[in-house]
């Protein structure tokens, strides 16, 4: 039986939207005060402490909710060699993994793909005749794509599956998952430079609102 000695944080940061990897072996959490973990750009993203030997406490930050969380984890799931994500549990929001750094990795790369894969099969050209601008929407398409690179296209309901749509009007993202959906306008230059200023694209999840039937 192998039994691990290291696992991995992967947190988004509430001051530069990235996600940064953290390796926890046992022994840092045999100090009674824990680990503080910070961002590459400075901000504290976290605290984990040992509580006994079956659980840990993760102190983290919210941003919807403007407050810190206090996640329980148990030992055993927190050094199985697997992948959890982390959740406000207030707004089904995703703060982050944990986990093996291998499957966390896969993880991420795999939503890149699928991206990359949903992205590259548009062709603009073949939407010249209806899209008032081609140019700005091509630019507005190759910044989301550069924003799904970095991890940061998601829903609120915590899933990176997003599909895309070219629409007349700009391009409309749609969670594969809870079927959330946001329309990127791409009509002029003024849109492109709403776009060009993001550095994360959420889609909120429908759950809340009311359907008609």
């Amino acid at each position: 039986m192998i039994i691990n000695t290291v696992s991995t944080l992967a947190l988004y940061c509430p001051r530069c939207g990235k996600l940064h990897m953290h390796d926890i072996s046992r022994f840092d959490l045999k100090n009674t005060t824990g680990r503080k973990l910070l961002c590459s750009c400075g901000q504290l993203q976290a605290s984990i402490t040992s509580v006994g030997e079956r659980q840990c406490l993760l102190d983290i930050p919210c941003v919807l909710c403007q407050t810190n969380h206090v996640v329980c984890i148990d030992s055993n799931r927190f050094w199985r060699a697997s992948m959890d994500k982390i959740y406000c549990v207030q707004e089904n929001f995703e703060l982050g993994f944990m986990g093996s750094r291998q499957f966390i990795a896969e993880t991420i790369d795999k939503n890149k793909i699928e991206f990359e894969k949903m992205s590259l099969g548009m062709d603009i050209d073949e939407y010249d005749d209806y899209i008032e601008n081609p140019q700005v929407m091509f630019e507005t398409l190759n910044k989301i794509h550069d924003i799904a690179e970095k991890g940061k296209v998601y829903c609120r309901c915590g899933s990176s599956a997003i599909g895309a749509e070219l629409l007349p009007e700009g391009i409309e993202l749609e969670c594969a998952q809870c079927g959330g959906h946001l329309l990127i306008p791409a009509q002029s230059e003024k849109d492109l430079a709403c776009v060009e200023a993001l550095d994360s694209i959420e889609i909120i999840s429908p759950r809340r609102s009311r359907r008609k039937h």
